[in-house]
């Protein structure tokens, strides 16, 4: 019986170690459709609170699932990113790469942390996804984006509560069919 225990504390132990080393792989192999791993790492380092609730491993490989989709959120911001630029062009394409690379980070940031710290869900993701999808005219594109960007920022500065972000604002403040 002893010696069964001892080969359940070694496999347990063995797991353990087998898990981490999965984990931290993404620390050592940061995908490159990912903005760099030191802007994460740094925001993570920002939030004692979410520290203490989640590590810095969970709280990277939620930012991977946020660009990359995955079984919970089958399309990743790197899916959204093509078709909010398409038929774009010149300087207007340049602006909608920028806004979107930025928008991608503020919302990446805030949305991995834990579900009890952070300010931007998934309801929100998906949200701000299908309105800058659906926006057919590209200067109305932009505008969505800017919206957006506002309202993330005005979320993480505590100037807009969560409870404003609803389908209802945007549709009355881009003028956009109530069936977008």
């Amino acid at each position: 019986m002893q010696w069964m225990l001892g080969r359940l504390s070694a496999l347990a132990l063995l797991t353990g170690l087998l898990s981490a080393c999965v984990n931290h792989q993404i620390l050592d192999q940061w995908p490159e459709t990912v903005p760099d791993q030191r802007y994460f790492i740094e925001a993570y380092h920002q939030d004692e609170l979410n520290q203490q609730r989640q590590s810095d491993v969970e709280y990277l490989n939620w930012v991977v699932r946020f660009y990359q989709g995955s079984e919970l959120m089958v399309t990743g911001w790197n899916d959204i990113t093509p078709a909010v630029l398409l038929d774009l062009e010149g300087d207007v394409l340049q602006q909608a790469q920028q806004k979107s690379h930025r928008l991608g980070l503020l919302i990446s940031a805030e949305w991995a942390k834990d579900n009890d710290v952070r300010d931007i869900d998934s309801a929100m993701l998906s949200l701000w996804g299908s309105i800058m999808v659906a926006v057919q005219e590209p200067e109305m594109r932009l505008a969505a984006m800017d919206l957006i960007s506002n309202d993330v920022e005005a979320l993480l500065s505590n100037q807009l509560h969560a409870s404003d972000i609803s389908e209802q604002r945007y549709i009355n403040r881009l003028g956009l069919d109530p069936d977008f």
